[in-house]
């Protein structure tokens, strides 16, 4: 009987962890739609952000590190695909184009040193903040570990970590048995954060059959998704949107593209799959702005419904 609690216990301690709970300070995907949707990440969820290529699921996951780092959480990031210099360079070039805007730079005007933006470029670095100096670690992936060695660095308690950001799944070192190890180290990583009660955000590439057929996803796309979808709390998955007239109209549209989020699984009571749409700056490699997603069908229409505003940011 060592397995099981007395129901007053349980009844009580879940009260005490309720009234300690200070909502101002979970950890926040600091994009406005899916912290209303969402509540904010909790201390020991796990989120998985599913998407195919080229739909901006890491410059998602980035954004969500550096965020919460600017608000004195501490974040340790795994870019597993891009490696610790890619992420500087699209910093720099962030904030660069941020300054020059109208004349901005362009990838590899930026990378080849076709331009000279030195001068930037030192304000650029001169401005970094301090909350990212103190607070945002990236792993460096002179070597790509295996399932044991993330879960130890995960559980280490080497630095105290508020959000573990992992990009992505499948850049895990797993051998020959790639389909069991993902099962296994989604469910280790799960087990994890119920442990050491910090939230993980696992990135990864949605499965072959959605890329060649070209067609919104839902979880079901998941690569390998059965141990995924079982234990993941939050399922966001990201699509390209078809052609918005509304985009078309905003300044500075060539710019801008628009992604279908939609959060296919959550903890809470919110109806799922929910979807809205966001506009993806190319300049800065960031999302921008967030409302809701109109083109469902009547009957989706009528079963999804984003939550009143939750935060006041």
């Amino acid at each position: 009987m060592k397995n099981f609690k007395n129901f007053e216990e349980v009844v009580k301690q879940t009260v005490e962890e309720r009234r300690a709970r200070d909502i101002t300070n979970i950890c926040r995907y600091w994009i406005e739609i899916l912290d209303d949707y969402c509540w904010g990440i909790m201390e020991n969820e796990l989120v998985v952000i599913w998407a195919g290529s080229w739909i901006w699921k890491t410059e998602l996951s980035i954004q969500i590190a550096i965020e919460n780092a600017m608000r004195w959480k501490k974040v340790a990031l795994f870019s597993l695909e891009w490696d610790i210099w890619e992420i500087a360079y699209r910093y720099l070039q962030r904030h660069i184009n941020k300054k020059l805007w109208k004349k901005f730079i362009k990838w590899p005007e930026y990378r080849l040193n076709l331009r000279d933006v030195e001068k930037i470029e030192n304000e650029v670095i001169q401005e970094i903040p301090q909350e990212l100096k103190d607070n945002i670690k990236i792993f460096d992936k002179t070597f790509i570990p295996d399932k044991k060695e993330l879960l130890k660095l995960l559980s280490s308690g080497i630095w105290k970590v508020d959000l573990f950001v992992i990009d992505h799944l499948h850049y895990l070192d797993y051998g020959e048995k790639e389909r069991e190890w993902i099962s296994e180290i989604v469910k280790k990583v799960k087990e994890t954060t119920e442990i050491i009660k910090t939230p993980v955000v696992l990135v990864s590439h949605l499965s072959r059959m959605y890329v060649t057929q070209k067609r919104r996803p839902t979880k079901t796309d998941l690569h390998w998704s059965s141990n995924i979808e079982k234990n993941a709390n939050t399922i966001i998955l990201l699509h390209p949107a078809p052609e918005n007239e509304l985009l078309k109209t905003m300044q500075d549209s060539d710019f801008l593209r628009g992604t279908e989020i939609i959060i296919d699984k959550h903890r809470t009571w919110m109806p799922t799959p929910a979807m809205f749409e966001a506009t993806f700056d190319l300049r800065t490699k960031e999302y921008l702005k967030w409302a809701k997603y109109n083109y469902l069908s009547e009957e989706e229409q009528n079963r999804i419904k984003p939550s009143d505003k939750i935060f006041t940011n």
